[in-house]
């Protein structure tokens, strides 16, 4: 390949009744990976994900299954299209939150069904570290990280909250207590926020809140076997490439509390010369914020089949090159 690939995958958000479901009716590879994830899992993925009902799907631990099976079943089209791991097509190879999880699996680090055990403890985590502490996340969008931090400043005294998500210039998600966060986001409208709103997400993920959680899936990773990624694997929290697997499991542990940088990782393509971007999974958030962003990278989607079959002529475009 002449082009250098990066491959990046979703995470929680970007779920919706009926991801996949034109993939699973199109190739037998998808079918094969969601019954594997299912089996492992035991619990009818395909079914959370193609029929819901929506509350189903968006309980963390079968939105992380359904999420994963999705993107891992693009990657595998990929890989039985080319006759080769996804690794000795991509460049490099990184997610978004839970995606960092999909990323994993797809650089060669972990066992489908070490990977599926611990993407269902890390919700299974977060979620009982939830109900202790209460709150959640939300959007702002229009303002500067200094006015976003400021914000954070001004509303000290009703509960805890900080920046989880850095995802473009002037797009931040914060986490947090209820109070806090609602003080924030009167805070930024007042400061001429374009968007700033509650996320339907009820966990306080990517900070301090989920300190519990991070205690114990520290305790899991103990008992997975993490390999070497065998492509660049950027770091949600460095936006940097690892390498070594004791700082991979780090890094895993680490996001449970700590940010992801993912502008930061985006403004680092320039440096490894990456140019182009394929999103594997549902939805098209990491596109457009790739698109948006102005690092040299043209990214395209693969939530449809039409998109699906789209990249695999783009990919044999560049390979014949």
């Amino acid at each position: 390949m002449n082009e250098k690939i990066i491959f990046v995958f979703p995470g929680q958000g970007t779920q919706y009744i009926g991801m996949g479901k034109d993939l699973f009716k199109e190739f037998a590879v998808v079918r094969y990976t969601f019954a594997e994830i299912s089996d492992i899992s035991h619990r009818d993925v395909a079914k959370i994900c193609f029929e819901g009902p929506k509350e189903d799907l968006n309980k963390p631990e079968n939105t992380s299954l359904g999420i994963f099976a999705h993107s891992v079943s693009v990657s595998r089209i990929i890989e039985e299209k080319f006759d080769c791991p996804l690794y000795e097509m991509g460049y490099a190879i990184t997610g978004h939150s839970m995606g960092q999880y999909s990323a994993l699996y797809c650089v060669g680090s972990v066992s489908m069904a070490d990977f599926v055990h611990l993407l269902s403890a890390r919700a299974s985590y977060m979620s009982m570290n939830s109900k202790e502490k209460g709150g959640g996340m939300a959007c702002i969008i229009g303002l500067s990280k200094e006015d976003v931090e400021s914000s954070l400043i001004a509303t000290t005294g009703h509960g805890y909250v900080a920046i989880a998500n850095h995802n473009a210039h002037d797009q931040f998600i914060i986490s947090g207590q209820n109070g806090a966060l609602e003080a924030v986001i009167t805070r930024a409208r007042d400061k001429g926020a374009k968007i700033a709103k509650r996320l339907n997400i009820a966990i306080p993920a990517h900070c301090a809140l989920m300190h519990n959680a991070e205690i114990l899936l520290r305790k899991k990773l103990e008992n997975i076997n993490i390999k070497p990624p065998r492509t660049n694997w950027f770091s949600n929290q460095t936006a940097n490439v690892m390498v070594n697997p004791l700082d991979v499991k780090d890094a895993l542990v680490n996001q449970i509390t700590h940010g992801v940088s993912w502008m930061e990782i985006m403004e680092n393509f320039p440096k490894y010369n990456i140019t182009c971007a394929y999103e594997l999974g549902p939805g098209n958030t990491l596109t457009r914020l790739i698109n948006r962003a102005d690092v040299g990278c043209f990214a395209t989607s693969t939530d449809n089949i039409d998109n699906v079959k789209n990249m695999l002529k783009e990919l044999e475009k560049q390979k014949a090159r």
